[in-house]
């Protein structure tokens, strides 16, 4: 073997080596915690450190620790903490510690608040145990003394573990709720993908219908893409094909020097014709069963924060005097339904065939970019009084 043979042997076992294993998953029962601590300087509050190690301990419904039922997390990612192959239980946040210095500092988390902090994590299912904020609070002169002797001792023995020394801290905000979970599962989202445990946390993030993060444009100044609002639904440029044909209840767009059509419309439970939920994803069943290539499967697309239900179907288009079988021109749809108190959100895609599996995963970017609903209304400024200048008479 070359020289160059076994470097690239070797730079493949040392990735392999470097990249994070996560436990298998053994049982459906089981589930994913995740959790955010960090610790604010004391002495200038926006210098913050965020915990890559943290410990939970299980409770019973009154906050009451069970002996022995405790856990590790296994993994660090964009600042949250994750532990896998949690049984379902009640689960508190105890204790997370960060590397700073030459040693490891431990946070604790207040004991008299742990029925309050406490989560109940169900049956093969991802939880969230919240975000503590911590305020550090300078030690005693004497204390700080002999940490600072540890620090420095390990700087003078690095090949010894590093001291683990308590963090003097208070836990000033804690905060649970949709909004925090839908922060930490997209923010492990990308470490967890493809497998198991990425599983759980898409099926969180659909059962709480959250809404992607909208996306970011530019490197050195990077900002969101603006919402574009239409009666119906509001939509971000993802596709960058420029403005879209209106009409009263659709809009769509056509890829510049392309063929690739995506069109999105509503149809009202009261238009004429409508006959409903099921009927609509009847036709849809049967639009999709009428190629040989096509055996009229329905599946689940995501739009916005809600599920649709999406099927492929293929038509093919003949020249002209030519024999039936020497095809000309393949076109694929994909059309996506999406239910709506109001009626039904129709979603579709049609590209020839050489372009469509180019767009697809653009396509469906653009549909998780999506606002269904009517815009919500701008709130008014608010007015202050302003007081009139008199010019009293003396």
């Amino acid at each position: 073997m070359s020289r160059l043979g076994m470097t690239v042997v070797a730079l493949g076992l040392a990735a392999c080596t470097t990249m994070p294993r996560f436990p298998r998953l053994s049982s459906l029962d089981q589930g994913l915690l995740i959790a955010r601590a960090q610790a604010h300087g004391a002495l200038v509050r926006r210098w913050t450190s965020q915990a890559d190690s943290a410990q939970v301990a299980a409770v019973d419904a009154r906050g009451v620790p069970i002996p022995g039922q405790h856990a590790q997390s296994g993994l660090a990612v964009n600042g949250y903490v994750v532990f896998f192959g949690m049984p379902a239980g009640r689960y508190v946040l105890r204790a997370a510690s960060f590397p700073a210095r030459g040693a490891r500092y431990q946070l604790t988390a207040p004991k008299e608040t742990e029925a309050r902090r406490a989560v109940v994590l169900r049956p093969g299912v991802a939880a969230y145990l919240g975000d503590h904020d911590f305020d550090s609070i300078w030690p005693e002169f004497g204390v700080a003394m002999r940490r600072a002797a540890r620090i420095v001792g390990h700087w003078l023995t690095p090949f010894m573990k590093r001291p683990l020394l308590p963090r003097d801290a208070e836990l000033r905000v804690f905060e649970p709720g949709a909004a925090a979970e839908t922060r930490a599962l997209q923010a492990v989202r990308a470490a967890l993908a493809g497998t198991p445990w990425g599983v759980l946390v898409a099926a969180r993030l659909r059962e709480l219908g959250a809404a992607e993060p909208a996306k970011v444009k530019g490197v050195f100044f990077p900002r969101a893409l603006p919402l574009h609002e239409e009666p119906f639904l509001s939509w971000r440029d993802t596709l960058g094909w420029g403005e879209p044909r209106r009409a009263s209840d659709g809009v769509a767009w056509r890829r510049p020097g392309g063929e690739a059509l995506i069109a999105v419309f509503f149809t009202t439970a009261t238009a004429p014709g409508f006959a409903g939920w099921s009927a609509a994803v009847s036709e849809l069943r049967r639009s999709a069963s009428a190629s040989v290539e096509d055996g009229g499967e329905v599946y689940e697309v995501r739009v916005a924060t809600r599920v649709g239900l999406a099927a492929r179907a293929t038509r093919y288009r003949y020249a002209e005097g030519a024999l039936v079988g020497s095809r000309t021109d393949v076109t694929l749809t994909e059309t996506t339904l999406v239910p709506d108190g109001y009626g039904v959100y129709t979603m579709r895609l049609r590209a020839p065939r050489a372009e469509f599996d180019a767009i697809l995963p653009r396509y469906r970017e653009f549909l998780l970019q999506l606002v269904l609903g009517p815009p919500q209304p701008k709130p008014e400024a608010k007015q202050e009084p302003i007081m009139p200048f008199f010019n009293p008479s003396p």
